[in-house]
């Protein structure tokens, strides 16, 4: 299955880091490079196993009324130095006084998968926009950047769990973890079909106060 693909090879990296510092007369650096080598691939099973542990979770969490450029941020704020260094510049639209009531946590999130998902589609460069308006009792956003796009045959199954997304990292669970956190919020997300020159995801939240 992908996900024991996807534990193999760190797993490797550990098992076979551990044999040649048992096994072998290193020399300092070796040492240090191996350990460095452990750590990474011991940092990327917690990151899987803490993917899957958010994929899982009720949709209980405690909610808050929350603006909405507030977790556009807070998703943008681990991507800054990969966008810095692959050239890929970021254009908000998003209007002040847009507000949820969401799991904050899991919200930022969302934002933040879905913005990973285009900078790891973009290692060249490239452009991402995020934009939002009001629409009736709804909050509508967009996360759109101008990568290579999806495949044609893994549109129908995106947000299954598993299924990778022009990720050149990763299980396939973040597109899944995203769409299950906005249906549990009374909304939904999906891919705009429609859209050329790369990929737009879109999403509606009920409006804070809109009932």
């Amino acid at each position: 299955t992908s996900l024991v693909h996807d534990l193999r090879n760190p797993l490797a990296a550990i098992f076979g880091g551990a044999e040649m510092l048992v096994d072998s007369a290193l020399s300092p650096a070796q040492v240090k490079r191996l350990a460095g080598n452990i750590y990474k691939s011991s940092r990327r099973i917690q990151d899987m196993l803490q993917e899957l542990l958010e994929l899982g979770r009720e949709a209980a969490a405690s909610r808050e009324v929350c603006r909405l450029a507030d977790l556009v941020r807070a998703g943008l704020d681990s991507h800054v130095a990969a966008m810095s260094r692959q050239g890929v510049t970021v254009e908000t639209q998003i209007p002040e006084d847009l507000e949820v009531e969401a799991a904050r946590s899991r919200m930022e999130r969302v934002f933040e998968n879905l913005i990973a998902n285009a900078v790891e589609a973009m290692p060249a460069g490239g452009a991402i926009r995020i934009w939002a308006q009001a629409g009736g009792g709804w909050v509508e956003a967009a996360v759109e950047d101008n990568g290579p796009g999806i495949a044609p045959e893994i549109v129908e199954r995106l947000f299954h769990p598993f299924v990778t997304a022009r990720k050149r990292n990763g299980m396939g669970l973040g597109l899944a973890f995203a769409r299950q956190t906005v249906l549990d919020h009374g909304g939904d997300l999906w891919l705009d079909a429609g859209f050329r020159g790369g990929a737009r995801f879109c999403l509606r939240l009920p409006r804070a106060g809109a009932n």
